[in-house]
């Protein structure tokens, strides 16, 4: 029998590792802050937007379509059609086309990316009737 000493050498050398920080975050808890310039869920300012359409026209994923609000109050007087953007995550790759043709820049993007769901029909974000900001406290910790 040999005994092979390289190998335990190899396997005890790892119990140095026991007496080190954790090398990750420990999400919830900490949360890591998004670069400048991240692209993370839409926001669109309704006070801008003017119903175009040319959002949902880029869009090459179909992940935009254009409805009617629930509520009026939440149109600009300047918007013609009637009509304000709804966001499908599921379809999203975010590209950033569709705020980068906004005439009016009224569509952006957020540094908020963290969003948890069992129900598929959390992921459409219809502006003015969701906002990013509720979607945070909803996370699943």
């Amino acid at each position: 029998m040999k005994i092979d000493i390289k190998g335990i050498w190899g396997a005890l050398s790892s119990l140095k590792y026991l007496f080190q920080p954790p090398g990750t975050l420990r999400y919830p808890d900490v949360k890591k802050e998004a670069a400048d310039g991240y692209r993370g869920f839409h926001d669109n300012d309704l006070s801008k937007c003017i119903g175009c359409g040319m959002c949902e026209d880029i869009c090459m994923n179909l992940a935009i379509d254009m409805v009617k609000p629930k509520s009026e109050a939440y149109l600009n007087a300047k918007n013609g059609s009637g009509l304000i953007p709804r966001l499908d995550y599921g379809r999203c790759c975010w590209c950033s086309l569709c705020t980068d043709v906004c005439p009016v820049n009224s569509l952006k993007l957020t540094k908020n990316y963290v969003y948890v769901s069992e129900d598929m029909n959390r992921f459409i974000y219809t502006p003015g009737e969701e906002k990013l900001g509720k979607r945070e406290k909803e996370t699943v910790k």
